[in-house]
């Protein structure tokens, strides 16, 4: 298991959202974003679409399985600032 936590730099845009989850869906493990008492499956479109991703937000990524370092790598670069 892989853990990151991160400052979102900007706003995510509905169709930010459903690319993010399609690009995702290309990975084995498990991807999950954690929030206090939240966790979203980012492979999950409903899921990410109730989940606020404002600039300023810290969130948790978790991966989990076999390419998990491969997929934290993926997301930290959809989501961390430059």
């Amino acid at each position: 298991m892989r853990v990151h936590d991160i400052t979102l730099a900007s706003d995510f845009s509905p169709d930010d959202l459903k690319h993010i989850c399609m690009d995702a869906g290309r990975f084995h493990s498990d991807i999950v974003l954690l929030r206090q008492d939240l966790v979203i499956d980012v492979k999950s479109l409903l899921g990410m679409m109730t989940f606020p991703l404002k600039k300023g937000s810290v969130i948790t990524i978790r991966t989990r399985g076999k390419d998990e370092e491969e997929a934290l790598d993926f997301m930290c670069r959809l989501m961390e600032p430059c």
